[in-house]
């Protein structure tokens, strides 16, 4: 009995559809799709592309005697990489082993130890495409940031994630445990102030990326006994760098 109910109950619902008129049925109108926003990429992602553009410097001096290991990155099209000035110190022999394990003679071509920066040449064709740099003058913390580095250099990873915690840091060397290499003003003015992950003596030179992956800073001095860590605003030396590469 339920079962014929059911079965009348459908035959009525489908007689009344049968006698709907059609030119009485208004189109319904459907909501506009939209296509889902992208995500952003992750900072870990672009900065793993970018790990093609960071170099190992290698400094050595001509007796063999003395020997240093930091990062560098690939600054332009004309193979010029750049690094801090503690990391080259001066010596006889630089060469410039990129993300593929091709080694490369280089040059100096200009280096400050007052602002302990440093512009190498190389002698051919970088793998690694030139870095996009940011050269605005940063305003607002904290700040999300990633550091690349030559993990043979520091012996550990080639990535570290940061927080920018500071824009303008004045950084006395003397009794504060940093180290940073042999040749060092004794203060570094209007530093970025960078805290997280532990940074090694060998990321001296590398690059600090904002969340577009842009080139922000220079990493160039760490505390061995905390997490902070400092870098050159790229903003304040990108001219001198430029004036450096016109005069070659």
């Amino acid at each position: 009995m339920a079962l014929l109910a059911a079965g009348l109950a459908g035959f009525l619902v489908a007689n009344q559809v049968a006698q709907v008129n059609p030119s009485k049925v208004a189109p319904i109108r459907l909501p506009p799709v939209n296509a889902p926003t992208p995500s952003p990429p992750l900072l870990t992602d672009i900065g793993r592309d970018d790990l093609a553009s960071v170099v190992t410097v290698e400094a050595e001096l001509e007796s063999g005697a003395e020997e240093s290991l930091g990062t560098g990155w690939v600054f332009d099209s004309l193979g010029d990489v750049v690094t801090n000035a503690h990391v080259i110190n001066g010596d006889d022999t630089l060469r410039v082993t990129d993300r593929t394990g091709h080694t490369y003679v280089a040059r100096l071509v200009q280096s400050s130890e007052s602002s302990d920066l440093a512009l190498l040449r190389v002698t051919g064709t970088l793998t690694g495409p030139p870095l996009p740099v940011d050269a605005r003058t940063l305003s607002g913390v904290p700040a999300s940031v990633l550091t690349l580095a030559s993990s043979r250099a520091t012996g550990h990873e080639d990535m570290t994630a940061e927080t920018l915690i500071g824009l303008d840091d004045d950084v006395p060397l003397q009794g504060t445990g940093i180290e940073a290499g042999q040749s060092l003003p004794q203060e570094y003015d209007d530093m970025l102030h960078l805290q997280g992950a532990r940074i090694y003596e060998g990321n001296s030179g590398g690059p600090v990326l904002d969340a577009a992956g842009q080139v922000i800073g220079i990493i160039t001095l760490a505390s061995p006994s905390s997490a902070n860590s400092y870098a050159i605003p790229i903003s304040r030396v990108l001219s001198t760098l430029r004036q450096w590469v016109a005069a070659g």
